[in-house]
């Protein structure tokens, strides 16, 4: 996918494929311009256990001298109707050195003085009550938090024992949080494509700052 900004003096349009060592494939757009964008691409899961590739843009990425600022914008849940359909923004901290998560929000940034995030999934989760405020932001995306590429490799879904429907992506690595995975058991679209977004921007921070 190109991005093309009319009467922003754009140039030449470049688009690569990068291969992985997963089954994932990232897709890198970028346009000369002052509004380059990358697009990246990710394998959501819906909560049917069918998993197709989604676009899933930097809007921004800054390079500081320790770490990497990113937003990147994807849509996991897929079930409401199309007209509240609404994309999520997050906001990373990425480390250059150890390639970890260090800092992981749908509101503000690091800094505490700039929202740089949206939540875009239901809140609460129909049926489970989960919020984003008292549920996700206190121990789920904390349990990011700290992750590398190596730390999520063989996490695919938010559980330990998988249920049938996600039984083509069960996990090879144990998550051990069993009471944390039972109190999202029905929020899985929200954290399994949380997971999967973050790992596939966790391999793009190592193919572009790290290797």
């Amino acid at each position: 996918m190109a991005i093309s900004l009319i009467g922003c003096n754009n140039t030449e349009t470049e688009t690569t494929t990068i291969e992985t060592t997963t089954t994932e494939t990232t897709t890198e757009t970028t346009t000369e311009s002052a509004f380059d964008m990358t697009i990246l691409r990710f394998p959501h899961l819906d909560g049917h256990g069918s998993e197709i590739m989604k676009d899933m843009p930097i809007l921004f990425e800054y390079e500081m001298r320790d770490y990497v600022k990113y937003q990147v914008a994807f849509v996991a849940c897929t079930c409401r109707s199309p007209r509240v359909n609404f994309w999520s923004v997050a906001y990373y901290d990425i480390d250059k050195i150890t390639g970890e998560v260090t800092y992981l929000s749908f509101d503000e940034d690091s800094s505490g003085h700039y929202q740089a995030g949206v939540w875009g999934d239901s809140n609460p989760i129909p049926a489970t009550g989960v919020t984003y405020e008292d549920n996700f932001k206190v121990d789920f995306i904390p349990w990011l938090v700290g992750k590398t590429l190596d730390d999520l490799d063989g996490i695919n879904i938010f559980y330990d024992d998988t249920p049938a429907v996600y039984a083509n992506y069960a996990n090879t690595k144990e998550i051990n949080e069993p009471e944390m995975i039972d109190a999202y058991a029905g929020s899985s679209v929200s954290t399994n494509n949380l997971i999967r977004v973050t790992k596939t921007l966790l391999e793009y921070h190592q193919e572009n700052y790290i290797d």
